[in-house]
Parts: structure tokens; C-alpha cells; sequence
């Protein structure tokens, strides 16, 4: 070594290594100045190495939940989002290593001065992948994310709007952390390695002069692909071609149908108790051929509840229950497991929604509901297990509260009061007797073939998306009395002519006292009764019966006006809101047209 190499090296010590003993100790030799120098370099290496190595870990793992959920997901635009996040950090990682491999490393033994140079480089390429991390690798991610949470089946104001606004979070606050490393870590590595080679080269590279336009047309850019995938996803969204009908009633179904972009719209009218029109119009899925029938059945969600009650009414009348067995009454073998509260609440209270039993499942509850096995009744038993070992929502009989849980409680008290299970009790008590062919349980199509409408979901991308039939397609079994039947829309007519009939006194198999319980709010300041919502309409003449209901992917309404003798029922294979408009649309047309005035 040189004394103008030694020279440089003893400067270069004084900045890089402050925290060792001062270089200009003339007791320290230029060979030990050397050693504390590669000891110095193979803990940097070490670290940069490290760094790369995690790196890399980090982006395998990551990418490995995203390539399993491109191949089990059902939605074809969350498969567009993670195929974009896969890509943009293979794209990124391809980019950093190709840029790091262009480094050429010295050979072993190479000069002090050429490791240095080799580290600042290395270093140099880690602090730029830092300040760069956001365009090669939060962008994809937050477009991905987006764009796949966007696809998805579920509802805007509850999952898809917090999503984005916690991936936004995450890759904000992902920056922030990663520029802190950049200005603490990265930066002063390549200052301390710059004034040790005395390097004229600037500490950063200089700001493009076009900054802000490279900036606006980046995120343009973004706006543009977003754009363009919405318009991709919307054009190659099956569309259900329009049909023209000769009949008025059919026609105005078809053009509301099109007007939402349903699947299918079917409707049953019930004028001085006799079904006068049963109509349907559309395709039993979205993107098929096969066209709705009359008799095609539709899924029913909560118009199931009002069965369960007047199925109640007819055993509080052969004297198997009343309407003031308690559950503590029904399962006196869970007294012990149960919470006190729900001791004394009685039949008449989960029906009228006054239990105090919550409004929404546990989600503990409601995963073990999903993934339960054995039949339905022990499905059911073992879920009313866990709702009941719980506090109630509210006081039982002092507030509202809509819910499924009540409704199941009350179809189990049911089961233990007969000995027989709620299908069998629905089947011999009201299909059979009023000839409803038709009624069954659950998703009414076959898992195999498009026999039956199937159940849709609404996205803001892929509009009316089909749902197969089979698990997911319906509800779980535990919760059946709440809302599970199926059935065509004469079926559901004739049950609504027999409610009808049934307060006039003109029913076999029910009461009219019965009837007339089942019909009137159990409290003044409510306006649920047994099974129906109870309403002022001018139409109605007074008082209209209604209940609507969706496992959403098909969506129900039934309006009755008792003093009219006249029901009006709609129904769709979409759920959600959108479905909601369009059969209250269907409802009010049908209603002004046969007997709304």
C-alpha cells in the first residue's frame, strides 16, 4: 500500500467507523487499519445480504396465498386483482435482482477499495428500490386489492368501502415505514461510503425535471387501467337477451327485468281470493338459455317465517304447545347450560321478535353452523345450543329485534313438542293440504343441471353473478326455520289466498281467531306480529300484510290486503338492493293495475 493509499484510508475510517477507536491512533498499523476495515465490509455484507434474502422470503410468501385464491375463488375479477398483485411484484423483485446482479463482485482478495465501491453500489441499489417502492410494488398491490375486493359478492357499506379504506392504510402506512428505513438506514450507508471514496458522484440522482408530469401521468395511468378493467369485466358480463310478450302484465315484467339487468322476474296476482295472474318472465341463470316457467320455483328467505308461525298456531290449537311454553318449558335437559335470562321467554315472543335473541349469529356460531354435519334437526339443536348459553341481545320481551336465532329457537321448541322434524311438520301441515306441489327446502335447482332458477348476487363489476347450486347456494340448515323454503309462484299465491280466507272464517284448518293473531302486531308501538309486518296502506283499504325475504341470491315480497281479499307477489333470482327496487316496482305496478284503486 502507498502512502497516498494509506492516506485515504485513514480518512476514510475517521468518517465511516466513528464508533471504533480513532484511526489517527499511530499505535494502529496500516495492516490492522485494513483488517478493521474488511471487518467493518463483512457485516455490511452480511446485512445486505440478509436484506435481500428476506426480501425475497417475504415476497414468496406473500405470493403464495394469492396463486391458491386465483384457483378457489368463484369470482373472475377477484382472479384479475391477484393475478395483477402477483404480477407486479414478480415484475418489481425481476427488476431489483436484475439490477443487483448487473453489480460485477470483486474476487476475494480484490483491493480494500473495490469492495468499498462494490457495497456502494449494492447500497445504492437498496436505497433506490426504497424511495422507488411505490410504483414497483404498493401499486399493484393497491390496484389488486382494490380491484378484488371489488369483484367479490359482498356488501358495499359493510365489507367492500372498509376494505379499501384498510388497503389504502396498509400501503400508506407500508410507505411511511419504508422511507423512514430509506432516510435512516439506507441514505447515511450510501453518504458514509460516498466521503469514504471521496466519491463526487451526488448522495441521491438528481429529480427528473418532468417530475410532476411523470407523477400525473402515472396515476392517469391508473385511473385508466382501472377504467378500462370495469369496462373489460362489464362487456364480458353475460347479458340475458330481452323477449318480447304478448300480454301487458308479462311485458311490463320484461321491461323492468331489463331495466335491472335481472336474470328473471316472476309474479303471482290474487284478486276476491282467486289467483289471476302467475307470470314469469327471464332466464333461470344469467348468461343461459333456459327460460323461466310459471311453475319454476324461487327461494322464499324470511316468507318462510310466517309458515313456521301458522304452523305453531296449528299446534297451539291441537293442544301440543301454547303460545306461552316457555324454552325452559321445551328444554328442561338444558336448564342447566342455558342463560337464565332465556328461561322464561315464551313461544308468542320469538315469534313476534321480542325474545331478546340477537339479530345477528356469533360469528363463532356461525362458522360451526357452516360446517356442521348430521341432519338438519341436529344441525339446528346444536345451534340453539350455543345462542341459548348466551346473554340475549336485549331484555327478553321489552324491544324488536329481527332475527333469525328466534325464529330457529322456535322451530326447535316444534321439533321437541311433536317429535317430528320442521320439514316434515311444514310438508304434512301446510304443503300437502293447500297442494303446494311445488314447496320444498333450500336452493331449488339441481347441483348438476339448470332444471331450476338459480340464486344470483349483484356486483358493482360483474352485475347478476349465478350462484351453483350446492353448498353456499342457500343458508345453512341450522337456521331453516327462519327461512329456507322454495316454491313456485302459484304455490305462494294459494298460501297467501289461505291466509286471506283463513281470517274470514273460510279455512278447515285453522281458526279465524288463530288467523287473526298471526295477523296483529303484538305491540302498539311495533308493527311485526306472528310471521307478517302489519301496515297502513290506502290501497288496502287500512290494514296490508307484508313480508319480504332473501338468502341473498334470490329475493321474495307478499303483499296481502285482508279487507280486499287481494295478494300481490314478486319475486327475482338476484338478491340484494337492486332486487329490492325492482320487485317493489313490479309490487306497486301490479297493485295500481288490479286493485289499487
Amino acid at each position: 500500500m502507498n502512502d497516498e493509499e494509506q492516506k485515504n484510508l485513514w480518512q476514510g475510517l475517521k468518517c465511516l467507523w466513528q464508533e471504533q477507536k480513532p484511526s489517527s491512533d499511530p499505535a494502529l498499523t496500516a495492516d490492522e487499519q485494513i483488517a478493521a476495515m474488511r471487518k467493518k465490509m463483512a457485516k455490511m455484507h452480511e446485512g445486505l445480504n440478509k436484506t435481500d434474502f428476506w426480501g425475497s422470503a417475504l415476497y414468496a410468501v406473500v405470493t403464495v396465498p394469492f396463486i391458491i385464491y386465483i384457483f378457489t375463488t368463484p369470482y373472475f375479477v377477484t382472479r384479475i386483482g391477484y393475478l395483477i398483485i402477483i404480477g407486479g411484484m414478480l415484475f418489481a423483485s425481476w427488476k431489483s435482482i436484475r439490477r443487483r446482479r448487473s453489480i460485477p463482485q470483486p474476487i476475494a482478495d480484490a483491493p480494500v477499495m473495490e469492495w468499498l465501491k462494490y457495497d456502494l453500489a449494492k447500497v445504492r441499489q437498496h436505497a433506490e428500490d426504497s424511495r422507488t417502492l411505490l410504483w414497483w410494488y404498493l401499486l399493484p398491490f393497491l390496484i389488486g386489492m382494490n380491484v378484488s375486493t371489488w369483484g367479490m359478492k359482498v356488501d358495499l357499506l359493510t365489507v367492500k368501502i372498509p376494505m379499501t379504506v384498510l388497503v389504502v392504510l396498509i400501503a400508506g402506512v407500508t410507505y411511511w415505514l419504508n422511507q423512514r428505513v430509506w432516510r435512516n438506514q439506507w441514505l447515511p450507508m450510501q453518504q458514509e461510503l460516498e466521503a469514504l471514496l471521496n466519491s463526487d458522484q451526488p448522495v441521491l440522482p438528481p429529480e427528473p425535471p418532468k417530475k410532476n408530469i411523470m407523477t400525473k401521468t402515472i396515476l392517469i395511468g391508473i385511473v385508466l387501467i382501472s377504467l378500462g378493467a370495469i369496462v373489460f369485466v362489464r362487456a364480458r358480463e353475460p347479458k340475458t337477451p330481452a323477449i318480447e310478450y304478448a300480454d301487458p302484465v308479462s311485458q311490463m315484467l320484461e321491461t323492468i327485468r331489463e331495466k335491472h339487468n335481472f336474470p328473471a322476474l316472476a309474479a303471482a296476482v290474487v284478486v276476491d281470493g282467486k289467483i289471476v295472474v302467475t307470470n314469469a318472465v327471464g332466464f333461470r341463470k344469467n348468461g343461459g338459455t333456459e327460460k323461466v316457467t310459471v311453475d319454476d320455483k324461487f327461494h322464499l328467505g324470511s316468507v318462510t317465517k310466517s309458515m313456521t308461525a301458522t304452523v305453531a298456531a296449528m299446534l297451539v290449537e291441537q293442544g301440543k304447545i301454547s303460545w306461552t311454553t316457555t324454552i325452559g318449558e321445551a328444554f328442561p335437559e338444558l336448564k342447566s347450560e342455558m342463560h337464565p335470562d332465556y328461561l322464561g321467554v315464551t313461544l308468542e315472543q320469538l315469534l313476534s321478535q321480542r325474545s331478546g335473541a340477537p339479530g345477528d349469529a356469533p360469528a363463532d356460531l356461525w362458522r360451526q353452523a357452516w360446517a356442521a354435519t348430521g341432519t338438519a334437526a341436529e344441525q339446528r339443536l346444536a345451534f340453539i345450543k350455543g345462542i341459548l348459553a348466551r346473554k340475549p341481545e336485549a331484555k327478553p320481551g321489552t324491544k324488536y329485534i329481527y332475527s333469525n336465532q328466534g325464529y330457529t329457537i322456535a322451530g326447535v321448541m316444534l321439533e321437541k313438542a311433536t317429535g317430528k322434524t320442521w320439514e316434515d311438520l311444514l310438508r304434512s301441515m301446510l304443503f300437502e293440504p293447500l297442494s303446494m306441489t311445488t314447496a320444498g327446502f333450500g336452493a331449488p335447482a339441481s347441483v348438476d343441471k339448470v332444471d331450476q332458477p338459480w340464486g344470483h348476487t349483484k356486483t358493482i363489476f360483474s352485475g347478476s353473478e349465478p350462484v351453483p347450486p350446492g353448498p353456499g347456494a342457500d343458508n345453512p340448515l341450522a337456521i331453516s326455520p327462519a327461512g329456507a323454503v322454495h316454491c313456485s309462484m302459484g304455490d305462494l299465491a294459494k298460501y297467501a289466498a289461505f291466509h286471506m280466507a283463513g281470517e274470514r272464517g273460510e279455512s278447515k284448518l285453522l281458526k279465524a281467531e288463530s288467523f287473526k293473531k298471526l295477523h296483529t302486531a303484538v305491540a302498539d308501538n311495533d308493527d311485526y306480529a306472528l310471521g307478517w309486518m302489519v301496515l297502513k296502506r290506502a290501497w288496502a283499504n287500512g290494514r296490508a300484510l307484508m313480508h319480504n325475504g332473501s338468502n341473498t341470491m334470490f329475493y321474495v315480497v307478499v303483499w296481502m290486503a285482508p279487507e280486499k281479499n287481494c295478494a300481490v307477489i314478486v319475486a327475482s333470482n338476484v338478491g340484494v338492493d337492486e332486487a329490492f327496487k325492482g320487485c317493489d316496482e313490479v309490487a306497486g305496478k301490479l297493485i295500481d293495475q288490479y286493485f289499487g284503486k
